[in-house]
């Protein structure tokens, strides 16, 4: 007994503890009309909470918000805005874009193909032993689907593998040839 009325009221004490009660409700509808600053949240709040503690200032507010969206407002701006032209904006890319390659692009295709024929043999022979009520063609046609789903995803993660190509910064900065008395120098400058 004394276990029963512990659970009861230790249920009684979180149900009161997490219950919101009208004035809390109230609060925050009104809290949140105040911050929308919308004439159909206004009017949500005095449906519900007609005698609320916002309740004045949600018909009042309702009625400032019709007479400003009524009234065209007139430009702020002054003649010396509008002569100034506005300036361009400008969008320099700096990096220079870094040119991929995927070194493991034929093994990866060549694993889908043969993930594809046997994912196609399993089937034809699964369903060819079940048309035939064959149980052992059945099995061996689903064993083989079943060793086609691997390739498959092993394909699909060769051919996403991508690496940047090596030496693509390089470039020629110059080249010089001077004449000397043993034959000539040449000079070549790269930046990498």
């Amino acid at each position: 007994m004394k276990k029963l009325f512990l659970f009861i009221s230790l249920f009684f004490a979180v149900f009161t503890l997490l219950a919101e009660d009208e004035t809390s409700q109230d609060d925050n509808a009104c809290d949140y009309a105040r911050k929308a600053q919308n004439i159909e949240v206004w009017q949500k709040y005095l449906e519900k909470f007609p005698a609320g503690r916002c309740a004045f200032e949600a018909e009042s507010e309702i009625e400032r918000l019709k007479n400003e969206n009524s009234e065209p407002e007139q430009p702020t701006e002054t003649p010396s805005e509008d002569k100034k032209e506005k300036e361009p904006t400008y969008i320099v890319f700096t990096q220079e874009p870094v040119l991929y390659y995927r070194p493991y692009k034929t093994a990866g295709i060549s694993l889908l193909v043969v993930g594809l024929a046997a994912d196609l043999a399993g089937g034809i022979t699964y369903y060819t032993g079940w048309y035939k009520n064959d149980s052992k063609m059945m099995l061996g046609g689903l064993i083989t689907s079943i060793v086609g789903l691997p390739l498959w995803i092993t394909g699909s993660v060769l051919i996403g593998i991508r690496r940047p190509v090596p030496n693509q910064n390089v470039e020629l900065s110059s080249f010089s040839v001077a004449p000397t008395k043993g034959g000539d120098y040449a000079s070549l400058v790269f930046n990498y």
